[in-house]
């Protein structure tokens, strides 16, 4: 790749945090280098007073990376985003108007509603800067920069006609459009010559009206790749894909296939000869091979892969790919809301910007330990605890391990779910723990047992409405609908307009149902991750199923149910109910255990946690502390 030699075909993609700077930040990128990948990359910078002066903080992560392993390459992305403009209140776009996809992504990043017109001086003024900071970065030590020029930035907007109307040299035809961006690339090369591998995020096309194409596209990778260019990142640009918007970064929801960019990069591999990167959910090494094999580019480029298992790569060369942690497309890491977590999270990875934090030995005291439930909590505690060296027996009143896993794995892109169950479960046993399924767990048998300490991760129960009708034999919840576990009619009303109750209203559209669903909030989806909402309510919508917010059910009949829309009371005949209402703590257990146990812990959802996140992180948390 130019004058760098890639040890393997991976790349770490540029991630928003941890960032470039900050111990934390440090620990996540070491962990990675170490974890056998062959480039990492930073997150992006668009503050050129650290391209140019933050020599410190600079020097100590490619430092740290190149400490971690010599042989992986290190680079900063310089954010071809905002260009100068950053620095000011209003924003600047090729021709002073933000196109519906622009604005919607940036805009909202200035003080000012409307944008101007970047002059050519401007234009200048930001090549110069970006020249100086390629000086800066091989002063202290990174092997490349990376140049972005897709979704809803500024290189991007001068390259697609839907924001660039210029009738100078800068606007037209393609090698006007992308005339900026090649004469920065040449300025970088003659500041630093070929010291500095340079690699090029590009757009491949937009679904938008006057949108890039990908005839555009091509040509600009060929005119890119005669500038100076060692490698093409190859990505989409900034549109409205109904199963989600493609903005100013692309945490592709489940919505999106895996592998769902890889098109765009082998079309554009047969115009150049310079090394192609694919991105776009890939996840799975051996989908990652295939698209190798298959010509469809050169090197994976990935982040949320590596978020979820910094050993992604070594445990993929030697082949132990069972047990690589797979990542669901939930987007939880872009998700900043809970107070509780002040750092990036994921919902697989509980160590996740905690690599050093999470760190665990051999158990100073060998302990037998009960652990009570076998979901996601209660088996990543025993596990854990089981690979310091205490004698974990885990209790699972079903037939199975998984606990709401199984539910969470039905409907569309959701197989992975039911990966990180078998993952989990694979990790249970690994580790020696003693599985004893179909057995339930009281205060007796815990006397009995006389344990050290007990875990308590028996989940939670679905919430019921206090209305006339709810005990009737037509009323399922949400997980029972899921898993087929008791019949639903072919007409359905699901109460709840959740994440839970949109993906179960699809699933059972999907199976030829006509449903219904009524959420008493002003909007659906109120708890899901903004990168995930459009998508889930888009896909429930396209399944047919009919939305209502503002509305509820009064009473449930043996033929239907009474409901409130808008303030108005009707009857919706309907042959099933499905409850997706939320759910509430199980702490039966843990109640009648208070004083009869050295140690007991609450964990996951009995312990209010509600997620995947929660769950995980608190199992890992017990399991390294007992």
């Amino acid at each position: 790749v130019g004058n760098m030699t890639f040890k393997n075909r991976t790349y770490h993609l540029p991630i928003g945090t941890p960032g470039y700077k900050g111990e934390t930040a440090l620990n996540y990128y070491r962990a990675r280098a170490k974890g056998g990948v062959a480039a990492i990359n930073t997150g992006g910078l668009a503050n050129f007073d650290r391209m140019l002066r933050g020599t410190d903080l600079l020097k100590i992560f490619a430092d740290t990376v190149h400490d971690a392993a010599p042989d992986c390459n290190v680079g900063v992305q310089a954010l071809a985003a905002y260009g100068p403009e950053k620095v000011e209140t209003t924003g600047l776009t090729p021709s002073g108007y933000w196109s519906p996809a622009s604005r919607d992504s940036i805009a909202n990043n200035f003080k000012d509603p409307e944008p101007a017109m970047i002059t050519k001086e401007q234009m200048r003024q930001y090549t110069e800067w970006l020249a100086e900071a390629a000086q800066n970065f091989v002063k202290v030590g990174f092997d490349f920069m990376e140049l972005h020029s897709t979704h809803a930035y500024i290189w991007r907007q001068f390259l697609s006609p839907m924001d660039n109307k210029r009738d100078d040299e800068y606007g037209g035809p393609v090698e006007n459009r992308v005339r900026w961006q090649c004469d920065t690339v040449r300025a970088i090369r003659q500041a630093v010559g070929n010291k500095l591998g340079i690699t090029f995020r590009l757009a491949a096309m937009e679904p938008e009206r006057d949108g890039i194409t990908l005839e555009d596209s091509s040509k600009a990778a060929m005119l890119l790749e005669q500038a100076g260019v060692d490698a093409l990142i190859i990505s989409e640009g900034a549109n409205f894909h109904p199963r989600g918007f493609i903005a100013s970064c692309v945490p592709l929801n489940v919505s999106f296939p895996r592998n769902c960019f890889t098109q765009w990069s082998a079309a554009i591999k047969k115009f150049v000869n310079i090394p192609v990167i694919a991105v776009g959910r890939i996840v799975r090494p051996d989908e990652a091979e295939e698209v190798l094999q298959t010509g469809q580019a050169d090197i994976i480029g990935m982040a949320r892969a590596l978020i979820a298992d910094p050993e992604w790569v070594n445990k993929t060369r030697t082949g132990a790919w069972e047990t690589i942690t797979p990542c669901l497309g939930c987007n939880v890491c872009m998700h900043r809301t809970n107070p509780k977590y002040t750092y990036m999270t994921c919902s697989v990875n509980p160590r996740l910007c905690q690599e050093k934090e999470s760190e665990y030995g051999p158990a100073e005291r060998k302990k037998k330990v009960m652990v009570v439930g076998g979901g996601p909590a209660g088996m990543e505690a025993a596990l854990v605890a089981a690979d310091r060296g205490h004698d974990v027996t885990l209790y699972e009143k079903g037939a199975e391990l998984g606990g709401l896993l199984f539910a969470a794995s039905v409907g569309q892109g959701k197989e992975q779910v039911e990966e990180f169950r078998k993952y989990l479960a694979l990790g249970v046993a690994r580790t020696g723990v003693k599985v004893k399924l179909g057995t339930a767990v009281d205060a007796a048998l815990v006397a009995k047992e006389k344990p050290d300490a007990v875990v308590v991760a028996v989940g939670s129960t679905a919430r019921l409405l206090e209305i006339p009708g709810i005990n009737r034999e037509n009323v399922v919840t949400a997980e029972d609908a899921l898993l087929g576990t008791k019949p639903v009619g072919r007409r359905v009303l699901v109460v709840g307009g959740g994440m839970v109750g949109l993906e179960t209203a699809e699933h059972l559209a999907n199976q030829g149902k006509a449903v219904i669903l009524v959420e008493i909030l002003d909007q659906l989806g109120a708890d899901i991750e903004a990168n995930n909402k459009g998508g889930i309510i888009y896909n429930t919508r396209m399944a047919g199923v009919l939305c209502h917010v503002k509305a509820y059910p009064e009473e449930i009949t043996r033929d239907g149910a009474r409901v409130s829309i808008d303030g108005k009371s009707q009857f919706l005949p309907v042959d099933t109910v499905v409850l997706a209402v939320g759910r509430v703590a199980d702490n039966a257990l843990a109640k009648s255990l208070e004083g009869k146990a050295p140690e007991v812990h609450v964990i996951g959802d009995a312990n209010g946690g509600g997620r995947f996140r929660e769950a995980v992180i608190e199992g890992h948390t017990v399991g390294r502390t007992l």
